[in-house]
């Protein structure tokens, strides 16, 4: 069939015992630093029911919030300058929020507040679109596909990214368009058997939506389990790591990625000039997000949790869950944990501006490695050992990791910059400085720490002490006995919540019709001005040049598919890489192969067998998925997730309708036969 991800044997744990780590005392925070200080996203609050609704559901089933949609103005720390600059970017806020300053620790933030939802509930959103009014006639225009004015990126909806939930109505439906000063409810029926994992809200107006994600629209969502595994069914891996969780819980677990890359522009908003002094920056010229090398080119910094170079403190030779949520608009991440051997060496360099090579050159112990649990929400099979970790945009990863030792470690991006649809441009105009994403303050862990072991002996030994403390009315003896055997293959196959496709499943779905989706990028003639526009392509398998035929067209269907069946995908992209999403019904990794015949992009490593709703497309590879149509009919679409590709037309439509009983797709009910 196709190969797992590799396993961390352990015959390799005897030889990859560490040597005891040396303690250094946590470094002092000064005044600045602390301001530095970063804490978990908000998390959202219900908003108070209407005092005549009655609801039908018990207790805790319903959920109620408000989310407000609005420009707030504060300030960004830039570590170039050593300042605070002035910023005015739209938000999702709660009802409270107005404002933020980073130089303000008691402030509002204007990072979007985490939701935190369980299977089976009923989760509302009253969203309200406070942004400015659009001039109709500015913001007209004969070809969606192509960028609009400034003054033309405050339409909205709300995107779910990787809830499995409908795509129609009040749902995630993306084709739906909320204008400035117009309220809407959104309706989310959580399934009672929906994973628990890691997901991510934001817009997904096509035309802004590049616009307002870089502008820092988007926000956590965890699916919350509790269901223990049963003879019949896996369980949800949380009943395992809640032990680990933060005070705060599991919202308290995410680190959001963020960036914005904001600056000044000129009237028209195409393209980026610098800032005078004193000058407010903003995010309203798509000129700002349009270059393959905007982020590079921007200056700025990978923000976490709303801070840029945050510091976070956590306890050294302790269990730790990080919720990885990569919401960037167009670069990758490498991401790295590395530990710093003066850690007083590095607080100091971070506080000075202009310092990012030196930082950098602190960054100079031993990598930490991360155990990689979940990836895209949905819990691995096997747990996955990683160096380094790569984020593309739109992906989550749900890791285990353990700090060895007091001090400070580095969280960094080894690939600064990297648009994988233009690697050309990497560090383009760029000081080889952004890397550094934040650094972790690592105090002493209380109680006493146990004796040193390597990385992968103190993995296991936690996990199993987890499922130990298990009260045995949740979990019989043959469950508890088959997980352990597990664990110490590091296998996680009691809590996987999707069934493989098996050997057979995939023979048959290999020699059935399959779905194809090829990602261009290409210059195409304009007929008006006689010029080359460069236009970015979804094509099908046969398509021997490109054509304007593949653009996105929002009547077209372009993937008309059939509920409860299940059916194979390819994967290509013919110039650029690119980060293939689609929406509702996840993914099952069946192959990966260069096409050149060489080795497959270190990017793919232990990815095959895994499932995911996005997953980076490079050229000279093809990606066999396999997918089931489960629960939901409806429109919704896929696409690029470098958002400024998908703006400007590389997304399709997907349509899956009902069975007509005879093996094929049933018409719609007023359709003439």
């Amino acid at each position: 069939m196709f190969s797992k991800p590799a396993l961390l044997c352990l015959a390799v744990l005897a030889t990859s015992t560490q040597a005891v780590q040396t303690d250094h005392a946590a470094p002092v925070l000064t005044a600045a630093t602390k301001l530095r200080l970063v804490n978990p996203p908000a998390q959202l609050l219900e908003s108070l029911p209407a005092p005549t609704r009655v609801s039908a559901k018990p207790g805790g089933l319903e959920k109620a919030y408000d989310l407000f949609i609005r420009y707030a103005d504060g300030t960004i720390y830039n570590p170039t300058t050593g300042d605070y600059d002035k910023v005015s970017l739209r938000a999702y806020q709660q009802r409270t929020d107005k404002g933020w300053n980073a130089e303000d620790p008691t402030s509002s933030s204007f990072l979007a507040p985490t939701v935190v939802m369980r299977p089976g509930q009923t989760v509302r959103f009253r969203l309200y679109n406070q942004l400015p009014e659009q001039d109709p006639k500015k913001c007209a225009s004969t070809d969606i596909n192509l960028p609009s004015h400034k003054g033309c990126f405050n339409v909205t909806n709300l995107h779910s990214h990787g809830l499995w939930v409908s795509p129609s109505g009040n749902s995630d439906n993306v084709l739906l368009a909320i204008h400035p000063n117009v309220n809407f409810d959104y309706e989310y029926n959580i399934p009672s058997d929906h994973p628990a994992g890691t997901f991510w809200y934001h817009p997904h107006t096509h035309g802004s939506t590049a616009m307002q994600v870089a502008s820092g629209m988007a926000g956590a969502l965890v699916v919350e389990g509790a269901r223990y595994p049963t003879a019949k069914a896996n369980g949800d891996l949380d009943i395992l790591l809640k032990k680990f969780q933060p005070r705060r819980g599991s919202a308290a677990e995410v680190l959001l990625l963020q960036q914005i890359p904001y600056g000044c522009v000129n009237d028209n908003g195409d393209a980026t000039r610098p800032c005078a002094s004193g000058e407010t920056a903003g995010m309203e010229g798509f000129g700002q997000v349009e270059p393959p090398d905007a982020w590079s080119t921007s200056g700025r910094y990978t923000s976490v949790n709303g801070k840029v170079q945050p510091i976070l403190e956590l306890a050294a030779r302790q269990l730790h869950r990080w919720r990885v949520v990569d919401t960037g608009f167009q670069a990758s991440i490498a991401f790295h944990i590395r530990r710093a051997k003066d850690p007083a060496k590095l607080l100091e360099a971070i506080s000075k501006p202009n310092q990012d090579e030196q930082v950098m050159a602190l960054c100079d112990g031993e990598d930490v490695p991360q155990f990689e649990v979940a990836a895209d929400g949905l819990t691995h099979e096997k747990i996955i050992r990683k160096q380094v970790n790569f984020l593309m945009p739109g992906y989550r990863s749900d890791i285990l990791f353990s700090l060895p030792a007091t001090g400070a470690y580095c969280v960094f991006d080894g690939e600064t910059n990297l648009n994988p649809a233009h690697p050309e441009t990497a560090d383009k105009g760029a000081v080889a400085n952004t890397r550094l994403i934040g650094v972790i303050r690592a105090t002493p862990s209380s109680p006493a720490a146990a004796p040193a072991q390597s990385p992968e002996e103190f993995l296991l030994s936690q996990l199993q002490g987890a499922l130990n403390a298990i009260v045995p009315a949740k979990l019989p003896p043959n469950l508890r006995h088959d997980i352990a055997a597990d664990l110490k293959q590091f296998k996680l196959s009691r809590f996987a919540p999707h069934p493989d496709f098996t050997a057979e499943d995939v023979a048959r779905l290999r020699s059935s019709p399959k779905e194809y989706v090829t990602f261009n990028i290409a210059g195409i003639k304009d007929e008006a001005s006689g010029k080359d526009i460069t236009r970015f392509l979804v094509e099908p398998a046969d398509r021997p040049q490109p054509s304007l035929e593949d653009v996105y067209h929002p009547g077209r269907i372009d993937h008309k598919v059939v509920l409860g069946t299940d059916q194979m995908w390819v994967l290509q992209s013919k110039r650029g890489g690119h980060p293939f999403h689609i929406h509702v019904n996840p993914f099952q990794i069946i192959s990966i192969t260069n096409t050149a015949g060489e080795a497959v992009a270190p990017h793919y490593q232990n990815m095959v067998g895994t499932w995911k709703d996005t997953l980076l497309v490079l050229p000279k590879h093809k990606i066999e998925i396999a997918t089931r149509y489960e629960r939901y009919i409806g429109e919704y679409v896929l696409h690029c997730h470098i958002l400024e590709h998908e703006d400007q037309g590389m997304m399709q439509n997907v349509k899956v309708v009902l069975p007509d009983g005879r093996g094929g797709a049933a018409g719609d009910a007023h359709q003439h036969h």
